[in-house]
């Protein structure tokens, strides 16, 4: 006895990686560092503790926020364009 079935998923397709993983900075003075979150309630506020600590460390220069309008939204990597440029790092959390 054969069974078909038909399986739908509903993700938008991964786009394949232009190029492979970033170098490992060897420091993050001067940086400006992405905080990437996943809109939970506590968030933002998790990012903003992990930040205070990394700043006991080092001169980071600058801070860029980036999450979702609500939880339930996967993310696009069009989101992220306008700040590719300007961050030498990127910090993401998923949880709540």
């Amino acid at each position: 006895m054969s069974t078909e079935m038909l399986l739908l998923d509903p993700r938008p397709p991964v786009p394949e990686p232009d190029e492979g993983p970033a170098e490992r900075l060897d420091t993050l003075d001067g940086a400006v560092i992405a905080l990437v979150h996943n809109g939970k309630t506590h968030g933002r506020e998790l990012m903003e503790m992990v930040i205070e600590e990394l700043k006991q460390r080092w001169s980071i220069a600058g801070v860029v926020h980036l999450g979702p309008p609500s939880p339930g939204y996967g993310g696009d990597a069009d989101d992220a364009k306008p700040v590719a440029e300007e961050v030498m790092a990127a910090i993401s959390a998923v949880g709540d």
